[in-house]
Parts: C-alpha cells; sequence; structure tokens
C-alpha cells in the first residue's frame, strides 16, 4: 500500500525539473503539495469472508440487505484511510452455532477460520461472557489459538461491522460520541478521527507485511 507521503514525493520529483528561476521553484513545489493533498492514499483491499449461521430449517440468519448495508458503511469510514473490503462467501455455519453463549462457543469458531482473509462470523445471538446477564452485537475475538476473527448478530445496527472492524485495525474504545468506536450514538454521522484513521494505515500495512493478511486485487 502507499503511504500517502509517497504521492508527495513522486510530485516533488516530477516538478522539479521546471525549475529554472528563483521564482519558478516555489511556484512547482506548492503545485506539488496541491496535487499530493487532493489525491487520496492508495487503498489496500482485503478480503472480508463472511460465514454465516444457518437456523433449524437450514435458512440462512442474516438478510443479504442487511449485511450489504454492514459491509458499505463500513468500507465508506475504512476507505479515505487507504483500507477497503471485498466480500467472499464462506461456508454456512451450523444451527448449533447459532447461538453463541461461552468463551468455549466462541473459541470454537476458530476452527472455521481461513488464513490471509478477516474472517467474520455471523449468528443469530452472542452472550456476553464476562456478564451472562448482557447480551452484545458484535465482538473481535481473539481465540487461545492465537487466531482472531469477527463474530456479528444478525440484527447487529448498520456499523457494528465498521466497529468490530476497527478494533480488528488496532483501535480500542472511545467516549466520543458517534466515534466509530464509541457506544454512544446521538443520530449524527459516525467517523474516525485522524489519529484513529493513522492507527488503520499502520496495522494494515503491519498485516500485509507480516503476511497475515494478503491483498486482493
Amino acid at each position: 500500500m502507499c503511504h500517502p507521503l509517497c504521492h508527495a514525493d513522486r510530485g516533488a520529483r516530477e516538478y522539479a525539473p521546471c525549475a529554472v528561476g528563483p521564482a519558478i521553484p516555489s511556484m512547482c513545489a506548492l503545485a506539488g503539495l496541491v496535487f499530493a493533498q487532493a489525491s487520496p492514499p492508495a487503498a489496500t483491499t482485503f478480503s472480508l469472508r463472511v460465514s454465516i449461521a444457518v437456523d433449524d430449517a437450514g435458512k440462512p440468519l442474516a438478510d443479504p440487505g442487511w449485511l450489504a448495508a454492514e459491509i458499505d458503511a463500513a468500507e465508506a469510514l475504512f476507505e479515505p484511510f487507504g483500507v477497503r473490503f471485498a466480500k467472499a462467501d464462506g461456508p454456512p455455519l451450523e444451527a448449533r452455532v447459532a447461538h453463541v453463549e461461552t468463551r468455549a462457543d466462541r473459541n470454537a469458531l476458530a476452527s472455521h477460520v481461513t488464513p490471509h482473509v478477516i474472517d467474520v462470523f455471523v449468528v443469530g445471538s452472542l452472550r456476553d461472557v464476562d456478564d451472562p446477564t448482557q447480551v452484545r452485537r458484535g465482538v473481535h475475538w481473539h481465540a487461545p489459538s492465537g487466531t482472531h476473527y469477527l463474530i456479528l448478530v444478525a440484527s447487529a445496527p448498520t456499523t457494528v461491522l465498521a466497529h468490530e472492524l476497527g478494533h480488528y485495525f488496532g483501535n480500542p474504545h472511545s467516549h466520543v460520541p458517534d466515534n466509530v468506536m464509541s457506544y454512544e450514538r446521538s443520530g449524527a454521522p459516525v467517523f474516525f478521527d485522524a489519529d484513529q484513521g493513522k492507527r488503520i494505515a499502520a496495522r494494515a500495512r503491519a498485516y500485509v507485511k507480516s503476511g497475515e493478511l494478503l491483498p486482493v486485487p
């Protein structure tokens, strides 16, 4: 993935030959800077492999329109920081794993993980393992095996996938209302701030460098 500074470096080299007098270099440098600021970072696309649990009748628990809205919302929030997502269909999850109640249930999903992609497991319900009286809409889960993946409830609000991907790309919770990583919503558009964006970009580069995630065309 190309870091935004690469655009500025390239712009400086391209405009350098027009330096023919004391005033011209400054004008060319300014033009290069404007070009760099106007150019978005080159995006790296990661495969989002979605496996959906079925009910007892074998019907998928997630509506295609709901899933598309989750992915579209996530991509809109991540793309300004150079990250895009390509949906890939994973095999259906059996009805017996549709209700995730315990740590063991969460850990069991590790057997369905595929290397080099971001696995998203869509289920019917997700119990809070620290407070069993509560339920959750999603989680970024680290299994004892060392792998990590997302678990998403099929009834989750539109930006829950983006929130859990925010964790996947290195961001902790926020207390700022309407921030993607906050639980507080006022109805205003949600957002990542600049520091969160830097973490996303840095973690994306680290995933590619380590080979944990492989970019897709």
